[in-house]
């Protein structure tokens, strides 16, 4: 018969609770990390959308500058036409104003707090905003300029500031 010894009752198998609590505080770290990556992945994900909303905004218009090729779309004040919505039609210079307006319009629908300007520029990579676009006026080169507010503050915390977007283009 085996006796029982009382030192061997005490067996050290399995976790014991400081394993436990570590194990717990290396988990948690390793959520944190992947927390951050998620906040990251979402800002830089806003940002490339805001991006690719300006991109289609400046190829609607530049589309519209090819397809009206007898007005000079720098020169023209957005104002709506809306006849040029119907059968009857408009002419060439309204439809002109019409596409400006309409694009005015999309801009701030599309982009937070956005704007924009068509204009000829020889250095278009200039230029705060709209009101401060920095056009030229030189060249045969057009330039359309979108400036929009990005929604999500940067690495610091902070807003951050204004974003642009350029496109330049020969009818």
């Amino acid at each position: 018969m085996k006796q029982f010894n009382s030192t061997s009752a005490h067996c050290y198998s399995g976790f014991t609770m400081v394993e436990f609590l570590v194990s717990i505080l290396v988990l948690s770290i390793g959520l944190i990390g992947l927390a951050g990556l998620q906040v990251t992945s979402l800002r830089d994900n806003s940002r490339a959308y805001m991006r690719s909303q300006a991109s289609v905004l400046a190829s609607d218009l530049a589309d519209r500058v090819r397809a009206n090729p007898t007005i000079n779309y720098t020169t023209v004040t957005a104002s709506e036409n809306t006849g040029c919505l119907t059968t009857a039609g408009c002419s060439a210079t309204q439809m002109a104003q019409q596409d400006l307006f309409e694009w005015n319009n999309n801009l701030p629908s599309e982009l937070t707090s956005g704007e924009g300007v068509i204009c000829f520029d020889s250095t278009p990579n200039d230029g705060t905003s709209a009101a401060s676009a920095a056009c030229d006026g030189m060249g045969a080169t057009f330039a359309i300029k979108i400036w929009w507010q990005d929604k999500q503050p940067d690495s610091s915390g902070t807003v951050a500031t204004p974003q642009r977007y350029i496109m330049s283009f020969r009818r």
